[in-house]
């Protein structure tokens, strides 16, 4: 939690109760420091240098409160004239930052948020790709700055919604505009850039990355030799800590991947898996799931290395935790899948602080249906936009294009895609849907990992969203990615070694979701009660039509968004947003 001092005295009581909310993102150690100009407030969770590494940390008149890691920390220590005095890479951002001025963060290998301050000027920051969250606003024309939603609310800050954040829900949700959320006048800090703030209210926006368009000539065998090359490091880079790591483990490809090399380079090492409370009888293969993942994680653990635990979430859980779910996201999310990853963040806590993911590597591959067609005019995730549309009130139809929306923000997001003259139209759509998948959906997915995971205080690493790879990818023809019509199967060729043939060859089969009719009763039973009462959701939506859709039990064939959410994730969505608005008292104003 950060705030300037220029206009408004810092309450100090006020300012920890706030702070005080980010607890479990840093449970192991918290700290303060209030100047006559800031006020800095961090909470802790000790990986590296745990002796050393307190904050805020200061040198001089430079101060800096940090949440991260940094894979390429002997390469930037050895930048430096006055090395490190620790292993903590907050002291080595902190004087790679006072020896080299914000230019430095392009050189990070790393995953990151943070607020630095030196003389008049605040610069905060945020990772490549958005991994780690940053979110800001202006309080009393003072700047605030913090990890999570609630804590600039906690400060004073109204919850607020106008047209622009009904139509984001609507028209975008669960996903959103990068920037953008569902509070009005609250921003998110753009994957890629950092803002600097000074005295005189000047804030601006500096994009410091972006991928490049740089055309890729290489045979398809020295692709495979290279992303061989680049994922192996970016794993065992992701492995540094002064704590155990552990590995999540669906066996898919990509979470396979990841633990096997880990594994590889450590040793034996703790893995976990998530299924739902009846799915082992009740599962039925449909064009997205085409298997469960517990008949494919034996093949890996059978190969030794893997200490295993499959962790079982029962229907009343998965319910209880969509409200948690909205406390720990500040607004609606994915509903049923969000409480089985924070239930499996929970367990993994338990033992340790960090572990690993193979979250992103679809994004960056091309493993979702939808890079098949090219031929696009919106979000091909965004599923159903008539049927959203359809549940509004009238006075949200009448008020609000949402649909217009939409395809203003497809429309803007497709004209940044670097892409060079001479491509041609079909080079260009495809870097188009690289692009999109990059700036909207792989945001979307690596949110929802970092707020359930550090909601259970467990920090969650993805070598796959390692910069050199994002870079590398999006200039990789989907031919290759998918040589002979079969998803990822360049990255199948260049990790061959390290996997069974079992798991290789295993069609995508996305996160699990509970199908248990248990699951689909109650989640029914809870909204349709909500429905009964004077609920919020009035000021949005039809309420016959919602009661509608719950009493129509005829599944969606196609779902309301990516691969997963079909009819009880609909419904446990909108009891979300139910919880959501009452329980922050969202007034919402169209």
């Amino acid at each position: 939690m950060f705030k300037t001092n220029y206009h408004s005295k810092t309450n100090h009581t006020l300012f920890k109760k706030a702070t005080d909310l980010l607890e479990h993102r840093g449970p192991d150690e918290e700290g303060y420091l209030y100047t006559n100009d800031y006020s800095f407030g961090h909470k802790r969770l000790a990986i590296r240098d745990i002796i050393l590494g307190k904050q805020p940390m200061s040198i001089l008149n430079h101060h800096l409160i940090y949440n991260g890691e940094i894979y390429n920390f002997k390469e930037l220590n050895d930048m430096l004239k006055t090395k490190t005095v620790s292993n903590s890479d907050t002291e080595l951002l902190l004087r790679l930052l006072m020896e080299y001025g914000v230019s430095i963060i392009e050189k990070i290998n790393g995953i990151f948020a943070f607020v630095y301050v030196f003389n008049d000027t605040v610069i905060f920051a945020r990772d490549h790709v958005g991994v780690k969250p940053l979110y800001y606003t202006i309080y009393n024309n003072d700047l605030l700055v913090s990890s999570e939603i609630k804590s600039l609310l906690a400060y004073g800050v109204k919850a607020r919604m106008g047209r622009d954040e009904v139509a984001e829900l609507i028209a975008l949700s669960p996903s959103h505009s990068p920037g953008k959320t569902l509070y009005k006048d609250i921003y998110e800090v753009k994957p890629g850039h950092y803002m600097t703030f000074k005295r005189n209210l000047k804030l601006e926006d500096i994009e410091y990355y972006n991928v490049k368009r740089k055309v890729n000539n290489l045979t398809y065998e020295d692709n495979v030799s290279y992303i061989k090359y680049l994922l192996t490091d970016s794993i065992k880079r992701n492995l540094v800590s002064d704590v155990g790591i552990s590995s999540f483990l669906s066996g898919g490809l990509d979470s396979s991947i990841v633990s096997a090399v880990a594994c590889d380079t450590i040793g034996k090492i703790d893995t976990y898996s998530i299924d739902y409370e009846g799915n082992d009888k009740e599962f039925k293969q449909n064009s997205f799931e085409t298997s469960r993942d517990e008949d494919y994680i034996g093949y890996l653990i059978n190969k030794g290395g893997h200490n295993h635990k499959t962790v079982k979430i029962d229907t009343q859980t998965v319910f209880d935790y969509l409200k948690t779910n909205v406390i720990l996201r500040d607004g609606p999310g994915m509903a049923d899948i969000d409480s089985s990853m924070l239930y499996l963040a929970k367990e993994i806590s338990k033992k340790h602080r960090v572990s690993m993911s193979g979250e992103c590597a679809d994004e960056l591959f091309g493993g979702y249906p939808w890079f098949k067609d090219f031929n696009i005019n919106t979000f091909p995730w965004i599923r159903n936009i008539s049927m959203r549309i359809d549940l509004l009130n009238d006075d949200v139809k009448n008020k609000i294009d949402v649909e217009g929306y939409l395809n203003r923000s497809f429309n803007e997001i497709i004209c940044e895609a670097p892409v060079n003259e001479d491509d041609d139209e079909e080079v260009k759509k495809e870097l188009q849907m690289n692009y999109i998948n990059l700036k909207y959906f792989m945001p979307t997915l690596l949110e929802r990992k970092d707020k359930m995971t550090m909601g259970a205080s467990l920090e969650v690493r993805v070598p796959f969203a390692d910069k050199r790879i994002v870079d590398f990818t999006y200039n990789l023809p989907y031919a290759f990615k998918a040589k002979n019509n079969v998803e990822k199967q360049i990255l199948r060729d260049a990790m061959k070694e390290y996997l069974p043939k079992e798991i290789l060859n295993r069609k995508k089969s996305p996160y699990p979701k509970s199908q248990a009719k248990s699951w689909h009763n109650k989640i029914k039973k809870e909204l349709l009660n909500v429905l009964k009462t004077d609920t919020v959701l009035y000021k949005i939506f039809n309420i016959e039509k919602l009661k509608e859709l719950c009493l129509d039990d005829n599944e969606l064939e196609t779902p309301w968004f990516g691969q997963l959410m079909r009819k009880d994730a609909i419904m446990a969505f909108l009891y979300q947003i139910h919880y959501w608005l009452k329980e922050y008292k969202v007034e919402v104003d169209i």
